[in-house]
């Protein structure tokens, strides 16, 4: 599957992105991996610096620019390997980077050595890809937020019947007690 159809199916499967994190997502999948810094990026989309680029892409339930090229770049040479049957270091040496780097980028981007994602394809590292970009989930709003409590355990509030928020039943709060 080509890189744009991939773009497409991140539009098609997150219909609540922002037109910039829109932009930010199909910039990095286009380019195949990075296009700058946070801090470089963020003027473009006409934000004031990289922590407010931070904040979009969190709010959007996305992962951070560079998990973003991370996963481009992985994407782009599972794409490489599968239509030229070339290998990781051939391809990193043609792209002018350290082929031990880009191991380590797989490494640390899908939790498997190169050898076992290549085994898995590309269509079980775009599934892997999406499901980092909330694909096929609902809005943060029709799904309920996320709020932090004392001691940085998380709790769960959903919107009730009545429009009010209520806390998630199924949370049991430190150690297993309310």
């Amino acid at each position: 599957m080509a890189l744009t159809a991939v773009v497409r199916a991140v539009h098609t499967s997150r219909p609540d992105l922002s037109l910039r994190s829109e932009a930010v997502v199909g910039a990095v999948l286009l380019s195949g991996g990075s296009i700058g810094t946070a801090g470089e990026v963020a003027p473009y989309l006409g934000l004031h610096d990289r922590f407010e680029l931070a904040r979009l892409l969190k709010r959007e339930r996305l992962p951070a620019l560079h998990h973003l090229a991370g996963w481009a770049s992985v994407l782009t040479w599972l794409e490489g390997t599968e239509s030229t049957e070339c290998s990781l270091c051939q391809l990193a040496f043609r792209a002018r980077k350290d082929p031990a780097a880009c191991y380590r980028i797989v490494k640390r981007i899908t939790g498997l050595a190169w050898l076992e994602v290549r085994r898995r394809g590309s269509a079980w590292a775009i599934r892997r890809f999406m499901a980092q970009c909330g694909g096929g989930q609902s809005s943060p709003r029709q799904s309920g937020t996320w709020s932090t409590r004392r001691g940085g355990i998380p709790q769960q509030t959903l919107a009730g019947p009545d429009g009010l928020l209520r806390r998630d039943p199924s949370y049991r709060g430190k150690r297993g007690r309310e």
